[in-house]
């Protein structure tokens, strides 16, 4: 291999393999490199742990496992993903059998005793002892994983750690924000806790003289002003800690700022390293916006496939990233991606799965997905209350149309009643003007009745009296000295008043023969009927008043 890279020499958000390339850029760490080697070399079972970004997977690939290799001859099992839909054991089992080179797996063999057959038929087959690098455990304690499996992995890990054999060590790694879930999790296993080992994020001293190394490694080779360099490791330090050489940095950040500084002047710019703000934010925006015509489909891929719903990263094999693009784009967004350090693939059992390189692209991704959302719908809001002031305003119109119809149809509507009504008040009459004409004077009269408001008729007060008058023309006949007369409310009597001290009750038909009602002294000079028809009072000329009632059958009782 040349001295030289023909490439950039920053990888960007993504973690160093164990590649030859990858391990001439891997440097800084010599001496966290050494001890933890030694740690693993002492321990069954060591539990690597660390903030995110702080190199725990490169410190692994391109640092501890090759120097295994290389100083104590050992074979490395890494395993650096855990699907959601896999049970982890098995899943484990799997990666055992295919990168041991040791066949099929058994399939009449549970999970549990698989795993232990894998290591008897790797110690069988070699000398060669056996590392088993399980990285990214965090993802396990996940809400997409189920608790059963974990803990059924975990205690296979943990059988797996209490052999007493030298020809395995296991190293377990993870986020330290999930390490005290991951206790809790693995109380009942002792080995799994025994060996734990800190990796803290490098210094931005110790990054200064990284990066000084690097540029130097890129084709073509660059200088970087020391001083100018500093300054950018300072504004990706850790929030929060003081402007000095010992405050801890974000590599992943760095990282991004580096590579993209590193293309810009390689191609001539002179850009500035204090920038380093306005270089992240463009980072992945310019790496989309390169796609062209690709860049929906990956933004769609990025967006709604590999960040999870709380901003996190989430795993997706090489086929279900595949079914989310169109199929004529699947492999220039999945290698564009790639090539960018955007996506991170890993191989596992014969196929390959994606991730985001690092947990600030996932957040980046899905700040810029909220800010387009949160645009998106304002424009909608826009729109809807465009939308909204013409409904309203069509609506207002539409209620006053609606109202003056309103309006006019209950004018019509009382106006036709009120049609309807004199049309009927008209009819009365006149069949009531024919009844009397006819001589049927009782049935004019009940007619003249069914008006509800007769003061309003013209002619129905002198129609009533014409009846009256005939009515009691009829009846009066036998009455001597009649001072009054009055209808019953239903219109079918007539109550007399007379002066031979009686009032009588008659049928205003004339028919049947006349109620008296007697007990007055003198004669009686009025007579009425109660408002209900059953009842008659009289007034008399002896000072009294009587109340009776009178009925066909020619009774009468005082009230």
């Amino acid at each position: 291999m040349s001295a030289e890279m023909d490439f950039n020499p920053f990888l960007g958000p993504r973690p160093y393999s164990g590649s030859d390339e990858d391990r001439r850029r891997f440097t800084g760490r010599h001496e966290v490199t050494r001890r933890l080697m030694n740690r693993v070399l002492a321990h069954a079972c060591v539990t690597l742990h660390g903030p995110s970004g702080a190199g725990k997977s490169s410190l692994m690939q391109a640092g501890v496992i090759p120097r295994l290799k290389q100083e104590h001859d050992f074979r490395a099992v890494s395993v650096d993903g855990w699907p959601a839909g896999e049970a982890p054991l098995p899943w484990l089992v799997r990666a055992l059998f295919a990168q041991l080179d040791l066949g099929e797996v058994p399939a009449d063999l549970p999970a549990a005793e698989a795993l232990e057959r894998a290591v008897e038929l790797a110690e069988e087959r070699s000398e060669r002892p056996v590392l088993i690098f399980l990285d990214q455990l965090e993802q396990l304690l996940l809400s997409g994983h189920e608790m059963e499996a974990t803990e059924e992995f975990l205690e296979g890990v943990d059988a797996l750690a209490r052999k007493t054999s030298q020809k395995l060590r296991i190293v377990l790694s993870l986020r330290e924000d999930y390490l005290g879930r991951f206790r809790d999790r693995a109380r009942g296993w002792r080995t799994l806790l025994e060996g734990g080992f800190r990796l803290g994020p490098l210094t931005v001293g110790e990054l200064l003289e990284v990066v000084l190394h690097l540029v130097t490694l890129g084709q073509p080779s660059q200088r970087w002003d020391r001083e100018e360099t500093r300054e950018l490791m300072l504004q990706v330090r850790m929030p929060g800690q003081r402007a000095t050489d010992e405050a801890e940095v974000q590599a992943a950040f760095a990282q991004i700022v580096c590579r993209a500084l590193w293309v810009e002047r390689a191609a001539g710019s002179r850009v500035r390293a204090v920038d380093a703000e306005n270089i992240l934010h463009r980072y992945l925006e310019t790496t989309l916006a390169e796609l062209g015509s690709l860049m929906p489909a990956a933004q769609r891929l990025l967006e709604e496939h590999l960040v999870a719903a709380d901003g996190s990263r989430a795993l997706l094999t090489e086929p279900e990233a595949r079914a989310a693009l169109p199929r004529e784009q699947a492999d220039s967004v999945l290698g564009s991606l790639e090539r960018a350090a955007v996506l991170r693939a890993e191989e596992h059992n014969g196929s390959r799965y994606f991730e985001l390189g690092h947990d600030w692209l996932a957040r980046k991704v899905f700040d810029s997905k909220q800010q387009r959302e949160q645009e998106a719908e304002r424009r909608r809001l826009l729109v809807e209350r465009r939308r909204l002031r013409l409904i309203v305003t069509g609506a207002v119109g539409l209620v006053v149309l609606m109202g003056a119809l309103f309006v006019w149809g209950v004018f019509q509507t009382k106006r036709a009643e009120e049609q309807a009504q004199r049309a009927r008040v008209l009819g009365i009459m006149a069949s009531a003007r024919e009844l009397l004409e006819r001589g049927q004077v009782a049935k004019a009269g009940k007619l003249l009745l069914e008006i509800i408001q007769p003061e309003q008729v013209r002619e129905w007060i002198g129609l009533s009296h014409e009846t009256l008058k005939l009515s009691a023309q009829e009846v009066s006949r036998p009455c001597p000295r009649c001072f009054g007369a009055s209808f019953s409310p239903d219109g079918q009597f007539i109550v007399t008043a007379s002066g031979d001290k009686t009032a009588r009750v008659w049928r205003v038909d004339g028919q049947g023969e006349p109620v008296v009602l007697r007990g007055h002294e003198q004669g009686v000079s009025s007579a009425v009927f109660s408002p209900d028809g059953q009842r008659v009072v009289t007034a008399s000329e002896d000072k009294t008043a009587r109340v009776v009632t009178a009925s066909e059958d020619k009774t009468a009782r005082v009230w």
